[in-house]
């Protein structure tokens, strides 16, 4: 969890700025958006892979309550991963005692959130060559913003910015098609999906705990 929490606050607010059009917004993935909570995930997929009309195979592999759900599709890997306000951002965001939070929303970003928001998904299956992957992606979304090739000359992203800036906040997200090297090739085995507008909380956040995280070290220093 911790990388791409990295990756998605220094690697890619660059990116994120510079295109004006679009073709559509990512506003999730399939049929979740950002924003859902954990357990409305999970249930969906329950109820989903307990349905005897389904025509799908679907099985929760592993789940880590308000952090990340592991599900197997068709035969394809998928990692929904969620965030939820640090506790120490408790003492200076505290949660309005009542109000219960939106979903699939996140209005009230300001406010402290107890539950798992959807914020990301990793997408693992066999390798297959990028360029077919890239030929599916720029179908549905056009040609990617942004492309980096690593020094062997093979390794790499192509990185697809699909968010509405006209809109406050800004709406949809972006995906990110990785490349690696098989047999002196570019492959990709992963592809991962980020929400726009969650990004800019999640760097809000993280502001926020290092400098409560400080002023709690000073306070509590023996004079």
């Amino acid at each position: 969890m911790k990388k791409y929490l990295f990756f998605l606050l220094f690697c890619l607010p660059g990116f994120l700025s510079a295109q004006t059009e679009i073709p559509n917004s990512l506003d999730g993935f399939a049929e979740a958006s950002w924003g859902m909570t954990f357990e409305s995930i999970r249930e969906k997929f329950l109820s989903m892979a307990t349905n005897p009309e389904s025509k799908e195979k679907i099985e929760l592999l592993n789940e880590k309550k308000e952090e990340s759900l592991l599900i197997k599709r068709n035969g394809i890997f998928y990692l929904y991963r969620f965030y939820k306000t640090p506790e120490l951002l408790k003492e200076v965001r505290p949660k309005r005692e009542g109000a219960a939070e939106a979903d699939p929303s996140i209005d009230g970003q300001t406010e402290f959130r107890e539950n798992g928001i959807l914020f990301s998904v990793g997408v693992t299956f066999n390798l297959v060559p990028t360029e077919k992957i890239k030929e599916k992606m720029e179908k549905k979304y056009g040609k990617p913003r942004k492309e980096s090739i690593g020094d062997d000359k093979v390794s790499g992203a192509a990185i697809w910015e699909l968010v509405e800036r006209r809109e406050n906040p800004p709406r949809g997200g972006f995906a990110v098609v990785w490349r690696e090297g098989y047999k002196k090739a570019p492959y990709t085995r992963r592809i991962d999906y980020f929400s726009a507008n969650l990004k800019e909380v999640i760097a809000k956040d993280y502001v926020d705990f290092f400098s409560v995280q400080e002023t709690k070290t000073l306070r509590d220093l023996i004079p």
